[in-house]
């Protein structure tokens, strides 16, 4: 009978526990089925468990006049998220009235997310966006998110070697290419025995060359060139800020 109660009680705390679970991905806007959700939230438990990191996915139709980072940053604050003493995460907030998409970085999460690192996740995610593949854009936050936490787990950050990973091989071949041609180049100066004369007179032959006209040609000129500022800004990826709770976020946004 003991045992029976016990096993009771371990139930009824089991579907409390369930009932007041967390979820990770708050689809208010209605972007993803059940499947999707189901999968997302299997992702993020994965990172969160592998790296003691929270990561947060919100969809909402409109947030009335709330400011975009106000609002990300109080829904991570109020609705408990972050993980550890520094409640260490990232929330990621997808506007659709406004076609506003924003990052909320807490505790570990703003040293982790430097400039290279939000270039690349704000790039992959806006890409995806932009073009309505929602599944595939939270795909790519919880992916890029999980290359960013590997690399800080040994003590490294994401930076410009990885983001254009591509370009600096393309750019070792040329060098490659170069040497190796300069190389070829020395081996062929070396082959031709001809002597080379120091004096041009030695090469014409006599009475052939007669001057019949003097005249001056500027063969260069100096241009100056004034740069025009641009009053252009960009949103970016820097910066703390503090939330009407009072803790710090980083991050930033655009619209897609």
């Amino acid at each position: 009978m003991k045992n029976k109660q016990i096993a009771l009680f371990l139930t009824m705390l089991l579907l409390a526990a369930g009932l007041f679970a967390q979820n990770r991905v708050v689809d208010n806007a209605g972007l993803l089925n059940d499947a999707d959700r189901q999968d997302l939230e299997q992702r993020i438990s994965a990172i969160a468990g592998k790296y003691n990191f929270d990561l947060v996915i919100v969809t909402e139709n409109g947030i009335g006049n709330v400011e975009v980072w106000d609002y990300a940053d109080d829904f991570f604050d109020y609705n408990g998220y972050g993980l550890g003493g520094d409640r260490d995460g990232c929330l990621l907030l997808v506007v659709i009235a406004s076609r506003d998409m924003f990052f909320s970085t807490s505790g570990r999460g703003i040293k982790v997310l430097g400039s290279a690192a939000y270039k690349k996740l704000e790039d992959d995610v806006y890409k995806q966006l932009k073009n309505g593949a929602y599944r595939s854009a939270f795909i790519k936050y919880i992916e890029d998110w999980e290359t960013f936490l590997e690399l800080d787990a040994n003590g490294r950050r994401f930076n410009i070697f990885h983001q254009w990973n591509i370009i600096m091989v393309a750019a070792g071949w040329l060098i490659a290419l170069i040497i190796g041609l300069s190389v070829v180049a020395s081996w062929r100066s070396k082959m031709n025995t001809a002597l080379r004369r120091g004096e041009a007179a030695a090469y014409i032959v006599p009475g052939s060359l007669a001057l019949t006209d003097q005249r001056d040609s500027f063969l260069y000129s100096t241009v100056t060139k004034t740069r025009r500022e641009s009053n252009s800004s960009s949103s970016g990826g820097g910066g703390v800020r503090t939330s009407s709770s009072g803790r710090s976020h980083g991050g930033g946004g655009r619209k897609f």
